[in-house]
């Protein structure tokens, strides 16, 4: 046989046992590589709009995202990995390269204090602002543009920041989780505080006004109002470390209000000042050129129209910021005399609103001032009148003036007038809580027991008469527990207690009533 024919069979022979018998080989299945690990670092911040008389300013200024939560995410928002900005809204975030966008959310936790910015009232959702990761050789430097309603979130948040950053160095005290529930077109009607939300979770928060939709530049949104946001902001601080003597309720400035409100309402407005260390407290109604200022109180200088007086909201701030300015970087322009600092005042008002029974007004305050060695009483009486307010404001004893404390069993007589103009504490009448138009009593129980409060009307008691009255008891710190609002002469309330403080409440039952009247309490 030919030499190449037998190679040719040889050749056979070894291939046959490779592709004759036998399966078939299964394919090699490739893996794919994992991502590499990838390295981003840069930057967020976001445009900020400040008050002119003409709303917002058109010209922005650009402020870091301090301490806000940054991730990266896959193109299906998966989060891949999770930083948080320094002091400067620097960020170093170790990802992969399957990551290819940069997510902000407006979420912090700095020093113990935690605060958020989100799109629903339940304080779950947070804003989120998404852009491109780019490549990781590129650091990023990134700006949220006012036309997105993510930087009105990060500068509310900032704000907050700012507050209870200030609240730690007054008192050294970290306050609770806090939110502020905001949305451009989402509240329309008012700011607001609203306490704990959920009940018994141990977080409170703030409603923000978003003006309408679509009418950032015409109507009233407070993302960029830093005065606003801390005012509310300031009631949390209150509430949680103080008192509250507030029963609510709208506060226009020039009326007598109740005098609880207007304390309440006055030093929210002085803490926003504080910590920005301005005493120009302004409100703006939309953007240049076609906005305005809802509100422009000059708490050096105050305003000669306004009223003055124990329910002057004005007075509270105005009183309050003269006792504070003059000390460290807050210019006193009027030289009143007296510079206490935002931390001593903050201090007092903690340490009144720990006394059994504190519901204050601001004649509580000023006497607690005095009486504690703080300040001399013949200083304050000189920024009284430095500032046009009646010397009364500061009591020459321990008796309260607001509000009138009522023995148990007691009776006491007085009268409700929501409807003269002026009204007889000064400025227009308020029915709904003007200073004339509500009186408040403060009882104590010593052990538990069924208090019963009759109210007596000297009248006919009915709306159509302007002679309607109501009654409310409330807890010490202004939760109401029940309430008597009839149409006639008698209104009776009778409640079983447990041993404490608790507040009565005759007021004006509709829109203008004026009548006498008399209040028993008893026991049962």
């Amino acid at each position: 046989m030919p030499r190449a024919a037998l190679l040719s069979i040889a050749a056979f022979a070894i291939l046959l046992p490779l592709t004759g018998c036998g399966p078939a080989a299964a394919p090699v299945a490739t893996t794919p590589p994992p991502p590499q690990p990838a390295v981003w670092t840069g930057r967020v911040r976001f445009e900020a709009r400040d008050p002119t008389p003409t709303g917002a300013s058109q010209a922005r200024r650009v402020l870091p995202a301090r301490f806000v939560r940054v991730r990266a995410e896959a193109p299906d928002g998966t989060p891949i990995a999770e930083a948080r900005t320094d002091a400067e809204g620097a960020f170093r975030l170790e990802a992969t390269e399957a990551a290819t966008m940069l997510a902000i959310e407006s979420t912090l936790e700095h020093e113990g204090i935690e605060l958020a910015v989100t799109t629903d009232g339940a304080g779950t959702e947070p804003h989120v602002f998404r852009a491109p990761l780019g490549t990781p050789q590129a650091p990023i430097d990134l700006v949220v543009r006012d036309e997105h309603a993510e930087a009105g979130a990060l500068h509310i948040l900032d704000t907050m920041l700012l507050g209870a950053q200030a609240v730690q160095a007054w008192t050294g005290e970290t306050l609770p989780p806090f939110f502020a529930y905001w949305g451009r077109g989402v509240t329309t009607v008012w700011s607001f505080y609203t306490g704990e939300r959920p009940a018994g979770s141990g977080r409170y928060t703030i409603e923000l006004l978003g003006g309408e939709p679509g009418q950032q530049h015409t109507t009233d949104t407070d993302e960029h109002d830093e005065m606003i946001v801390l005012h509310e902001f300031g009631h949390f601080v209150m509430d949680r470390l103080s008192s509250d003597s507030s029963h609510g309720g709208q506060h226009p400035r020039g009326f007598q209000i109740d005098p609880g409100l207007a304390w309440e309402e006055g030093r929210a407005t002085w803490f926003a000042t504080m910590v920005l260390a301005s005493p120009l407290y302004q409100d703006t109604i939309g953007i240049q050129p076609t906005g305005q200022l809802r509100v422009n109180h000059d708490l050096e200088r105050g305003d000669e129209r306004d009223v003055r007086g124990i329910g002057s909201e004005s007075s509270v701030a105005e009183v309050l910021w003269d006792l504070a300015d003059g000390a460290g970087e807050i210019e006193d322009a009027d030289e009143d005399g007296v510079a206490l600092g935002p931390a001593t005042l903050l201090e007092a008002m903690i340490e009144l609103g720990r006394r059994p029974g504190a519901h204050p007004a601001l004649p509580t305050f000023l006497r607690h001032l005095v009486q504690s060695g703080r300040v001399e009483a013949t200083a304050v009486k000189r920024l009284l009148a430095l500032g046009g307010h009646p010397a009364e404001l500061l009591p020459e004893d321990d008796t309260s003036r607001w509000p009138l404390d009522l023995a148990v069993p007691g009776k006491v007589a007085d009268k409700i007038d929501g409807v003269s103009d002026p009204a007889p504490s000064g400025g227009p009448p308020r029915p709904s809580n003007g200073a004339d138009a509500v009186k408040v009593y403060r009882v104590h129980l010593e052990e538990p027991a069924r208090l019963v409060a009759m109210l007596e009307i000297f009248g006919s008691g009915r709306g159509q008469d302007r002679e309607d009255l109501d009654l409310e008891l409330r807890d010490i710190r202004s939760e109401l527990l029940d309430r008597s609002a009839g149409q006639g002469r008698f209104e009776t309330i009778s409640r079983r207690l447990e041993p404490g403080w608790y507040l009565l409440t005759v007021r004006d039952g509709g829109r203008g009533n004026r009548v006498g009247y008399e209040l028993r309490v008893e026991l049962r």
